[in-house]
């Protein structure tokens, strides 16, 4: 079992290149707390604001594979998208 923790660099170039390509209206709509919590054998686990996570996961997980792939030089065959903690905002840009 192989899990590999973001360093808050790696954390806020995923954010900063979703934004880019979602553009900054769709970004803080959905991923106002976006929090990539772990790798885990090539799954990506990340967390959003609760109401938000069925969009993200139906809409935007591959979006999520890509960027993180590209950025970490790491396989992503799947992302997990779980509610995240409200009162955090430290994992927004």
């Amino acid at each position: 079992m192989n899990q590999f923790r973001l360093e808050k660099v790696q954390q806020h170039a995923i954010q900063a290149r979703l934004n880019y390509f979602l553009g900054a209206e769709e970004y803080d709509r959905l991923f106002t707390i976006l929090q990539v919590l772990h790798i885990e054998d090539a799954v990506l686990t990340v967390s959003v604001q609760p109401a938000c996570v069925r969009e993200v996961q139906d809409k935007y997980s591959w979006h999520i594979a890509i960027v993180a792939e590209e950025l970490l030089k790491q396989a992503i065959h799947r992302v997990n998208v779980v509610p995240g903690d409200q009162s955090s905002s430290s994992a927004h840009i």
